[in-house]
């Protein structure tokens, strides 16, 4: 795990760590080493989905998951925090980038997070093998960037459907002081810009909602 996360293996050590003979040593070589220790754990997931939610990242699959690989990429004020029900759990964060490994996951959560982060590169793995993995796009808003900000901040939202979508920016006392985005939208992806100049320092929060689901996200403005 630690030489997947940053390296170190070398020669015999690299050549003994390739399990499965591929040339390169991923999860899939962690999950062949648990095998041989470990013995069968179940029948083997054949699929998996990944779900994404304003704080955690849950896997849902049909069988045994032997381990999961992942790079994210991320903003500076990204901070993960891996599940503790699994064999072997690590991650490696250089700069904007983090590397995670997680080794018979026993719940469905991997890890849960502040910030945001999207996935570059992804190995799930039953226990033999490399298996397909599906990510659903949500409903809800991404974290805004900059935040705290000053004057302006902006913020990713999703619609998975077509509906009737209403986001808007309230200040603590309850009052709408804009309207982001309005009206029935078609699905796909939106990015939201607020120019808070002509508004007060404080807290506020965005709020979306549409056919009876609502996302909420905390913003600060510093002058």
């Amino acid at each position: 795990a630690n030489h997947v996360l940053s390296g170190g293996l070398v020669d015999c050590g690299l050549e003994a760590a390739d399990m499965n003979g591929d040339g390169t040593v991923n999860i899939l070589d962690i999950v062949a080493i648990v095998n041989v220790i470990l013995g069968g754990r179940g029948v083997d997931a054949t699929s998996a989905t990944l779900e994404k939610t304003s704080n955690a990242l849950l896997i849902y699959a049909d069988g045994y998951i032997g381990g999961v690989q992942m790079t994210l990429k991320h903003g500076s004020d990204f901070n993960i925090y891996l599940t503790k029900d699994a064999l072997v759990a690590k991650s490696l964060t250089e700069g904007n980038q983090t590397t995670l490994v997680v080794v018979v996951p026993e719940a469905d959560e991997i890890f849960t997070y502040t910030g945001d982060f999207e996935i570059t590169d992804m190995i799930i793995a039953n226990s033999s093998s490399e298996i397909q993995v599906s990510m659903p796009s949500i409903f809800g808003l991404s974290a805004a960037y900059p935040n705290p900000f000053n004057p302006s901040t902006s913020i990713n939202f999703h619609m998975s459907m077509e509906d009737n979508v209403n986001v808007q920016v309230y200040d603590l006392s309850g009052r709408a002081v804009t309207t982001l985005l309005s009206g029935v939208q078609p699905q796909g992806d939106y990015h939201l810009t607020w120019n808070a100049s002509e508004e007060a320092s404080g807290m506020y929060l965005i709020r979306a909602e549409a056919a009876k689901q609502v996302s909420v996200q905390k913003i600060l403005l510093l002058k």
